[in-house]
């Protein structure tokens, strides 16, 4: 059993290193209720709003080492969404809701970031988005890396948000090995118990 024990080390060592190197970026993604992206349907009540938008390439993410939150988001057809009724006026990170994960979905937080400011912020209901980064102080990282965050899309000085994604961290494939692993571990052990006995 300890040859065993000390080759799982070994592979799990040899799998995930770079997970290891790492570990302090976090991935998101944007959900809600009526599921991934920006959308309407995510905030409660859903709104009429017809146009839609998701994360870009380079993603939402956060360093916890730094407090440095990296946010590319797009919108609109030139994007491959559903182009908004007019441009942006304002895009925020709102935080922290009373819940976390999906039990946060339709509650609201009070603003953490405003990404407006941002000089990659595009406004264009056609083809708009940011790519960027932003300081969280630690309420605001506390906030999001538990799960209790959501960006929101303003059209006016008084919708309450026209499209939204709650941040939902997302867990990384070597984590996901080590836990495979370690699990697998653990019933080889207690199966060797049970046949021993």
């Amino acid at each position: 059993m300890k040859k065993i024990s000390i080759a799982l080390v070994v592979v799990l060592w040899l799998i995930c290193p770079r997970d290891f190197v790492s570990a302090d970026i976090v991935k998101f993604i944007a959900t809600g209720s009526a599921g991934e992206g920006l959308l309407a349907g995510n905030i409660a009540p859903p709104t009429s709003e017809l146009g839609t938008g998701g994360i870009g390439a380079t993603g939402i993410t956060f360093d916890t080492v730094e407090g440095i939150f990296h946010v590319d988001l797009k919108w609109g057809s030139g994007n491959g969404y559903v182009d908004l009724s007019s441009d942006v006026l304002k895009l925020h990170l709102h935080g922290p809701t009373a819940d976390a994960g999906n039990d946060a979905f339709g509650q609201t937080g009070a603003l953490l970031v405003n990404m407006t400011t941002n000089g990659s912020f595009n406004a264009s209901r056609t083809s708009g988005g940011i790519n960027g980064n932003f300081f969280l102080d630690s309420a605001g990282s506390d906030a999001l890396l538990a799960g209790r965050t959501y960006i929101n899309v303003h059209l006016s000085d008084t919708d309450t948000g026209v499209i939204r994604g709650y941040l939902q961290a997302v867990p990384e494939p070597g984590s996901l090995t080590a836990l495979a692993l370690v699990s697998g571990l653990t019933i080889l052990r207690r199966r060797r118990r049970k046949l021993s006995n």
